[in-house]
């Protein structure tokens, strides 16, 4: 039986609805994800920003049969630029899993969107996105109340 409130929910609005507040595991998991995240951004800027076109045409030959010209023809020539804003996009993702409230789900959703976004371009190597997606998927069914610097502040005292 629905009412008119759960009627009208979209989907992305009722993923972003209230939840149960979160325990202790799943602050450990989301730092961890944002932690991943902030990772994957330092690496890109130290591995991929360098040398953008031997990544790009690493990421063309990963790639699953059709999707290779992604990478090669879109991405490549437009290498460095498309870098930085992968790296702020990592940046802002890690920053709002380790934040509080609905930025988190935003954040969680925007962690999902980009690793399964990556499946097609990383041919077996998708395999090592697969736990954090797992644990993004698990983090969606909770609110957050804290971010982390309030955690920080709260441990030193």
């Amino acid at each position: 039986m629905t009412n008119t409130t759960t009627a009208n929910l979209t989907p992305l609005t009722e993923a972003l609805s209230a939840r149960p507040v979160v325990g202790r595991w799943r602050n450990v998991g989301r730092m961890a994800l944002g932690g991943y995240f902030c990772a994957m951004a330092t690496y890109n800027a130290l591995v991929t920003l360098p040398d953008t076109d031997k990544a790009y045409a690493g990421f063309a030959d990963l790639s699953r049969p059709g999707f290779g010209w992604i990478p090669k023809h879109v991405v490549q020539p437009i290498g460095a630029p498309f870098t930085v804003v992968l790296i702020g996009w990592e940046i802002g993702i890690g920053s709002l899993v380790t934040s509080k409230g609905r930025l988190v789900r935003i954040g969680l959703l925007a962690a999902l969107l980009q690793v399964v976004g990556l499946a097609p371009f990383l041919s077996w190597y998708e395999l090592a996105n697969v736990p954090p997606a797992v644990l993004a998927l698990l983090l969606l069914h909770r609110d957050y109340d804290r971010s982390l610097l309030e955690m920080i502040r709260r441990a030193g005292r």
